[in-house]
């Protein structure tokens, strides 16, 4: 269902998650509408930026749908300038706080581990020869649990065998029994139990908050769309929150408004409105 827009001008700043939001129903491509609406927003003088949990190396959806602005990835570890191919900024997840995460939810939950490093290559990503990933994309290097937790990541990725709120729930008690609560940050974009693990404070809104600081951009005038809890923080912090109609009930509850369905091309139906 669309409604009447909060926002009462053309945003200045839009923001799209990628998968469950601006992709099709596969995962692996921005429709032409889509990408036309992202295109049409640009040119009309609004920044628009890819907020994804994915890391750099899995932009390739929106760069071949011509895409060459600013990426918020890794739920907010970095941001990318992809036309320059440039880190912005970073965010480290630090390893003693992994180690001792682990340490405590590997007693309870049957795990298994990935690390997203903060850098743009495909030796970036590693995991245990036990992982799987619930998506369709990307490859990864294989690592043992020692070595993948030795070193600063954008991000860990835990599956368990539980569902992913049921896994969130007992990786935020193992880190407080750890004594880590307070520097860590955890969320999930899949319910098919992962989990996503980043340094406390770093999420998609703590990411854009500063980018449109630094743009000279208030929240209010910022259009946002998402579908997972990792878009919470996204949602939350935009003058105007879309949810897809996909979307997780936790999101839908927070949004400003209801978009149609990813596979429908929600976010262009809602920006054609303005562009």
């Amino acid at each position: 269902m669309l409604v009447p827009s909060l926002i009462t001008q053309a945003p200045r700043m839009v923001v799209t998650d990628m998968d469950g939001t601006l992709l099709d129903s596969d995962g692996r491509r921005v429709s032409a509408r889509n990408a036309a609406a992202l295109r049409r927003a640009g040119e009309a003088g609004a920044r628009v930026v890819i907020a994804t949990g994915r890391p750099v190396i899995w932009l390739g959806p929106v760069i071949e749908a011509g895409f060459t602005g600013t990426a918020v990835c890794m739920n907010g570890a970095v941001t990318y300038d992809i036309g320059a191919g440039e880190i912005i900024s970073s965010a480290p997840l630090l390893p003693t706080a992994m180690q001792a995460l682990v340490l405590v939810l590997s007693e309870i939950a049957d795990i298994s581990l990935a690390v997203e490093r903060l850098g743009t290559s495909q030796h970036d990503f590693w995991a245990e020869h036990t992982y799987s990933h619930p998506w369709v994309v990307g490859d990864y290097q294989a690592l043992d649990r020692a070595a993948l937790l030795a070193e600063p990541a954008g991000k860990l990725l835990i599956r368990g065998t539980s569902d992913s709120l049921t896994l969130a729930r007992a990786a935020q008690r193992s880190a407080e029994e750890a004594g880590v609560g307070d520097q860590l940050s955890i969320t999930y974009s899949t319910d098919d139990g992962l989990i996503e693990v980043a340094a406390a404070g770093v999420n998609k809104g703590f990411a854009l908050a500063r980018l449109a600081e630094q743009w000279g951009i208030d929240a209010a005038d910022t259009i946002a769309f998402g579908d997972m809890p990792n878009d919470l923080e996204m949602l939350a912090w935009a003058g105007h929150g879309v949810a897809m109609a996909n979307a997780h009930p936790e999101v839908t509850a927070i949004a400003s408004e209801i978009a149609p369905h990813h596979g429908d091309d929600g976010v262009a139906a809602v920006l054609e409105r303005w562009f």
